[in-house]
């Protein structure tokens, strides 16, 4: 159909264009050309479906394999904790043990500081007072050994204790 240069409004009737590849030629052309485009529509969808099924299916694989992957590394964290812990609270009881020995470590130097730092006598004078002490026992020791040798009962030598042997 031409048209002209000023078309006329329509109300003229419907004629139907001669050429049929350019217009369908009824309802039966019609609908098999729909046809023609579910089945094709039917087959890109159920091919689809697939490839998104083989997405999904290889998706939950790498899922599932992820999954286990981090299971296994919540137990491993979870047992390391516990590790961990149990190490903490041993070395929290060392600790409170050592300050326990320190205190008291602390507290014998400051009952000893009265008699060795700040005491009546120096050093000197009671490293001169043991060497007294030692001199005067070993003079006892001497005077003892001196009075138990085997001495003539008969010159006795002004002793104060004289011993006699006795034989039996």
């Amino acid at each position: 159909m031409e048209l002209g240069e000023k078309p006329a409004t329509w109300d003229s009737s419907y004629t139907a264009v001669a050429d049929p590849t350019k217009q369908p030629q009824g309802i039966i052309s019609v609908l098999e050309n729909v046809l023609s485009d579910f089945e094709k529509m039917e087959a890109e969808t159920k091919s689809q479906e697939e490839v998104d099924q083989k997405e999904y299916e290889e998706s939950m694989k790498q899922n599932e394999i992820e999954k286990a992957g981090r299971t296994q590394e919540v137990e491993m964290k979870t047992a390391e904790k516990g590790r961990r812990v149990e190490k903490i609270a041993s070395l929290s009881s060392q600790k409170k043990n050592t300050e326990g020995e320190l205190e008291k470590t602390d507290q014998y130097l400051v009952d000893l500081k009265p008699a060795c730092v700040d005491g009546d006598s120096t050093y000197e004078d009671r490293k001169a007072a043991r060497t007294q002490e030692i001199e005067a026992l070993q003079k006892s020791q001497q005077i003892l050994l001196d009075a138990f040798k085997e001495k003539d009962v008969a010159a006795p030598e002004g002793k104060f204790l004289q011993v006699r042997r006795h034989v039996q």
